[in-house]
């Protein structure tokens, strides 16, 4: 069966996202897994996960945690009501550490965070976490940029540096294409920094496209000063849907020295983007 994680912070971009991952569960018949994460600091805690707090204190602790269990089964009737399976699940404590051990725990499928379109990662849900599960992240994470309807999603721009490691994200983008039915655009960035002539990018092109069996697809490149100022040009051009790019997920003084394109990416974008891990 397909899981599908939504963190929730009840802002209208998760849901957004909440919306995005029922029109998604209809077409694969899965469940949809909402996380909520209170931020209590680990003092308040005790070693059965309960809130220690005295007085005042433990009653307004107590109306917030009850007034939140309601948001939550309020967001999953949501769900309910579309005849759709859904577990939810409320933790305390660290954000990233709780979401990612719910998706190790439930062998997610896909992640679904919302963020405030072209405004950066630091709008996402959780501000950092949603950089750090970019990044480090398993399975497939959608970052959903607004209301978003698959309806109106016809197409989607691949973004690939065309080299063998990127086939492992091909066969998944083939996936997506065929449950989403779309037309796929596969593009190659020309930077400054990675310059080949047009006949060469052709026939990488073509060969990519030839080795990992692509159908309803088109290639093609752009010029731009950075990849992924690059990527999201080509994909307004095309009127793309969707993006589809992998990352290598870099983490520590790599990630650091190196950034990652795929956040770029992310904090550029007006449009859905949907990130792979590339395996090492």
């Amino acid at each position: 069966m397909k899981k599908i994680v939504v963190p929730v912070d009840f802002s209208e971009q998760a849901s957004y996202a909440l919306d995005f991952a029922i029109e998604l569960n209809d077409k694969v018949k899965g469940e949809i897994i909402m996380v909520h994460v209170v931020d209590i600091p680990v003092g308040h805690l005790n070693f059965t996960g309960e809130v220690n707090s005295s007085g005042m204190e433990s009653f307004y602790t107590g109306e917030f945690i009850k007034a939140t269990h309601n948001k939550l089964e309020e967001w999953s009737k949501r769900v309910i009501d579309k005849n759709q399976k859904v577990s939810v699940h409320m933790k305390y404590g660290n954000a990233f550490t709780n979401i990612s051990k719910i998706i190790a725990e439930e062998s997610a499928t896909w992640i679904i965070m919302g963020s405030k379109g072209a405004s950066g990662l630091r709008e996402v849900f959780i501000g950092s976490n949603a950089e750090r599960m970019i990044r480090h992240a398993e399975c497939p994470v959608f970052i959903i940029k607004g209301e978003t309807h698959l309806k109106d999603i016809k197409s989607m721009a691949f973004a690939s540096d065309l080299s063998e490691e990127q086939d492992l994200i091909a066969y998944h983008a083939k996936d997506i294409q065929e449950l989403l039915g779309l037309n796929m655009h596969v593009v190659k960035v020309k930077t400054p920094y990675n310059w080949l002539e047009e006949v060469q990018v052709k026939k990488m092109l073509e060969h990519f496209a030839e080795r990992n069996h692509l159908i309803d697809f088109t290639t093609s490149t752009i010029e731009a000063d950075f990849v992924d100022t690059g990527a999201v040009k080509f994909a307004e051009d095309v009127n793309a849907g969707l993006i589809v790019m992998g990352t290598h997920g870099k983490k520590g003084i790599a990630h650091i020295i190196g950034g990652s394109i795929a956040e770029d990416v992310v904090n550029e974008s007006k449009i859905p983007i949907l990130i792979f891990k590339i395996l090492e």
